[in-house]
């Protein structure tokens, strides 16, 4: 045996930056009585409490956060 003490090797692991979500969800402020399309993207009603939400690609976020309904805030982003 040698006298040396043994060498540890340690290896630092990459962790990937995080990437951005795949959807952006966006709910209606108030409850909706009647289902409505924005930017042509069909709503999913949550009967729990009255508003409708939309699933919205992250690569289209830009453009559906221009609509007129967006912008009056009317549909706003989904706090997750």
């Amino acid at each position: 045996m040698s006298d040396q003490p043994e060498k540890t090797v340690t290896k630092r692991i990459k962790r990937d930056e995080p990437s951005a979500p795949a959807v952006v969800w966006y709910e209606s402020r108030l409850p909706e009585p009647s289902m409505f399309d924005v930017d042509g993207i069909r709503p999913i009603r949550n009967f729990s409490n009255g508003h409708l939400e939309w699933e919205v690609p992250a690569e289209r976020d830009d453009l559906f956060s221009q609509h007129f309904f967006v912008q009056t805030s009317r549909v706003v982003k989904k706090r997750v």
